[in-house]
């Protein structure tokens, strides 16, 4: 990776800058086209795609956390690639959602639906952002503050009471 592209990033997260996505709602049937030509129903679902909050972080760490380890022999990969797919596609798509919506709501039916059939290199581009900003350094760091002041309070208390 150039410093360009290191600079870019750093600053991207310093600003919390935010990214457009448009995803297009395919028709279920002639009726639903229908009422998305006269403009009844809507054509496509636009997000802001930005940094995961807090919130979100749980939930989609939570999800990521049952995912098995990845083997790397060469043999196996193919193999175990269509597995995991077939396996844990719903939990990607529901990190997926969880990212494009984050808000401290859970993702409505119709963004899940709308998620399964986005572009694929849509779907990897924002899988990749919000695995990537899930931020686990922060987070690491805030439960070790946590953990000192705790015992602090602890070792005060007792003093006190002595």
């Amino acid at each position: 990776m150039e410093e360009k592209d290191i600079k870019k990033k750093a600053i991207k997260t310093l600003i919390d800058a935010s990214e457009e996505i448009i995803i297009p709602l395919l028709p279920k049937n002639w009726f639903d086209k229908l009422l998305q030509k006269v403009g009844l129903k809507k054509k496509e679902l636009k997000f802001n795609l930005r940094k995961i909050r807090v919130g979100n972080r749980e939930r989609i760490a939570a999800k990521l956390f049952d995912f098995p380890e990845f083997e790397r022999d060469q043999t196996y990969i193919y193999k175990r690639v269509f597995q995991l797919t077939v396996e844990h596609q719903e939990t990607m798509n529901y990190v997926v959602a969880v990212a494009l919506q984050n808000d401290r709501n859970e993702p409505s039916k119709q963004l899940l639906d709308a998620v399964k059939w986005i572009d694929d290199k849509l779907f990897t581009y924002i899988l990749e952002q919000a695995v990537s900003s899930v931020d686990v350094e922060n987070f690491l760091s805030s439960i070790v503050v946590i953990s000192g002041t705790a015992k602090l309070m602890k070792t005060e208390n007792q003093l006190t009471s002595l």
